[in-house]
């Protein structure tokens, strides 16, 4: 008996049809919604419960000996999952999901919802220093994408999925459906959008109360209800927001560091997370707290178990300067086992160390604040709350997200105006000081430029299937090593997509050629000359070319293929079917972007005519017309001046092929030609007439 994909199946084909409808569209979407919703929903419960099954495993031995040991075999397990089969779950997870919608039209593999949970549960349930924000969000956009995916969502609709699935992910992680939604919004999407809204508010909801349905309702932290007592208070609260900038970039650019070190030591991948534990591990010797998120810690070496809630109630580290002492010490521990754990790429997110490393530091200020000024009515937790915000605003970017989600992990809505001005202090000095994000600053590396333009380019209003070469040069995987070093002298190229029938495997550049024929990188140029081939005759393109390649449709305006090119400094991207993104159908480089560039620039002048027509025809009660001109019309293949136009008409400009062509008389209109003429309205319907073959009655 035959077997149907998912995809193929008639009720999935059924409501693929209806999404592709703009009016049917809008319900599939919020009902695809909620179904992300309820499933991330449950992976998160799962994420939850399984960092603590891993975690009574893993500390259920002698404390010392367990609080290095589980972090460093925890970061070499992570490790060989994550170089052998899941490679996407490298990092926070934040990034990764803006990654694959910056340059893989949000295309992720359904193996990494899985892949994410496990990884994340292993490092987080061995004491590595992170949170679940960033897994979660990253299992949720995996669970958007791939439902995107099984419907042929376009890349717009599947960019809400996705965002949703993110959302959806901070909502039911930290029961705050708010914040998720405004998570991803600020961070996700870059901005407000109306028409993501819905369908992010959606998933939101319905992950939060699943995820509450199982967990429970109560709120992640609960301190006691802080006012505020003094409007003078705020000049305090404004101070601890300009500390809190510095301390968010210390964050981000710690952890920039640490991966640029890991990244030149060459040693087998999972021994760098590995070693990243161990790391973690010895620091947890002196200060047990950095292990894991800050919640529910395993107990050993007399470790505080919730040191968050322990600070947001003024708990931790007794009172007075000794107090902002301990809290001080917490403080860098904190922020240098974090940049540990994600510089060597371990599986872990940065949001939770930021509400710790914040906490701390607004509860060390407290203190100082009330020994300095003892007759100030100031509450060491009030300021840590403040502080928890401040930082997560100055590393995230994400101001109305670090606000709102402080409001909803506690509860407490008495600091309203405190929280405010703190956080947004942090987040304007800390743009001053650093312009990337913990999550742009990944992508800023790579040369992707993830934010949307805010105006519409001229790129934008040309589609890659007008300008790409729908039949390009191509070579098969099964071609050998010798065989394609001569194509690549015949045909003078740089690069072939890689093809099997109509399948696309791959892209195979001189680079990959020159690396094959001699790995330790002798020059390419004397190499296709000159190198010796012989050991090389048994293999084949399909064993050197480049299999995870990035790829655009036809759909896809040209500033989407030219921003991915520039993400990986290519000079040509594979055309994929936008149904079917395994197949091949055309392939666009440089020289077709020039071409886009023309055409883009015509149709741009062309928008400037019809938004000055309307004042000229108030003006002087003339109108301009778009017409194409018909094959049995009257003007068709005859000169502009023997054609006997209508009194006060001018022929303004043709298109043709999408150049555009100054008429003059001499100028032969053809079949197919688009012109814009400026005439009488009196006259209009004669014009096109003779234009368009359209009786002045029609």
């Amino acid at each position: 008996m035959a077997t149907i994909r998912l995809r193929d199946h008639p009720l999935v084909r059924r409501v693929r049809g209806l999404a592709s409808t703009d009016r049917a569209g809008d319900g599939v979407l919020v009902a695809l919604a909620a179904g992300v919703g309820l499933a991330t929903g449950l992976l998160a419960v799962a994420l939850i419960e399984l960092v603590r099954a891993v975690q009574a495993v893993a500390f259920a031995g002698p404390d010392r000996l367990v609080v290095v040991l589980a972090p460093t075999l925890g970061g070499l397990l992570v490790g060989v999952l994550i170089t052998y089969w899941v490679p996407e779950a490298r990092g926070a997870g934040v990034s990764q999901v803006m990654t694959a919608i910056a340059l893989h039209g949000g295309r992720m593999r359904p193996v990494l919802a899985l892949g994410k949970l496990l990884t994340s549960g292993l490092a987080l349930g061995t004491g590595a220093s992170g949170g679940r924000e960033g897994p979660i969000v990253q299992i949720g956009g995996a669970v958007g994408s791939t439902a995107g995916r099984l419907l042929n969502l376009n890349e717009e609709q599947k960019r809400a999925v996705i965002a949703a699935g993110a959302g959806a992910g901070i909502a039911a992680s930290f029961n705050a459906p708010i914040g998720g939604m405004l998570f991803a919004l600020e961070v996700i999407i870059g901005g407000f959008r109306a028409r993501y809204l819905q369908v992010i508010v959606v998933a939101c909801v319905v992950a939060s109360v699943t995820a509450r349905t199982i967990v429970g309702p109560e709120l992640i932290y609960s301190p006691p209800p802080f006012t505020l007592a003094d409007p003078r208070e705020l000049l305090l609260y404004a101070v601890l927001g300009l500390t809190a900038s510095g301390v968010g970039v210390a964050l981000v650019r710690g952890e920039a560091i640490v991966t640029v070190v890991a990244e030149r030591a060459r040693v087998w991948p999972p021994l760098r997370t590995a070693a990243g534990g161990l790391g973690v591990g010895l620091i947890a010797l002196a200060v047990p707290e950095v292990l894991g998120t800050g919640d529910h810690l395993p107990p050993v070496l007399g470790v505080v178990t919730d040191p968050i809630a322990g600070m947001l109630a003024g708990e931790v580290g007794g009172t007075g300067l000794s107090a902002a002492g301990v809290l001080l010490v917490l403080l860098v521990a904190k922020l240098a086992a974090t940049a540990l754990t994600l510089g060597t790429g371990s599986s872990a997110g940065s949001f939770a160390p930021a509400v710790f490393i914040g906490a701390a530091l607004g509860g060390a200020y407290g203190h100082v604040t009330a020994a300095v000024l003892p007759g100030a009515a100031v509450a060491p937790g009030a300021f840590a709350l403040a502080g928890m915000a401040a930082v997560v605003g100055a590393s995230t970017r994400a101001p109305l997200t670090a606000i709102l989600l402080a409001f909803e992990l506690t509860g407490d809505y008495g600091l309203v105006l405190p929280l405010m001005l703190a956080t947004g202090i942090a987040t304007f000095l800390a743009d001053r000081l650093d312009r990337e994000s913990a999550y742009t600053l990944p992508l800023t590396r790579r040369g992707i430029v993830y934010a949307e333009p805010e105006d519409v380019d001229i790129m934008q209003t040309v589609r890659v299937g007008e300008i790409m070469n729908p039949d390009p040069p191509a070579v098969p995987p099964s071609m050998t090593v010798p065989e394609l070093q001569a194509e690549f002298r015949r045909t003078r190229r740089h690069g072939f997509p890689v093809v099997d029938g109509d399948r696309l495997v791959g892209v195979v550049t001189i680079s990959d050629l020159a690396r094959a024929v001699n790995p330790d990188g002798v020059d390419e140029d004397a190499m296709t000359r000159t190198g010796d081939i012989m050991a090389l005759r048994e293999r084949t393109v399909g064993d050197i070319c480049t299999r995870r390649v990035l790829t655009v449709t036809p759909e896809d305006p040209v500033f989407r293929a030219v921003r991915r090119m520039g993400a990986i400094d290519a000079g040509r991207l594979p055309v994929v079917a936008a149904e079917d993104h395994s197949r091949l159908v055309g392939m666009v480089g440089r020289a077709d972007v020039v071409k886009a560039y023309q055409r883009a620039v015509t149709r741009s002048l062309g928008v400037q005519q019809r938004q000055q027509s309307s004042r000229l025809r108030d003006l002087a009660g003339t109108q301009f017309v778009e017409l194409v001109v018909a094959p049995d019309a009257e003007a068709t293949g005859r000169a502009v001046r023997d054609v006997v136009w209508p009194p006060r008409t001018i022929l303004t400009n043709v298109r043709r092929n999408g150049e555009a062509i100054m008429p003059n008389g001499d100028t032969v209109l053809e079949a197919g030609d688009e012109v814009v003429v400026l005439t009488d309205q009196q006259v209009a319907g004669e014009v096109r007439r003779l234009i368009a073959g359209v009786a002045p009655d029609e």
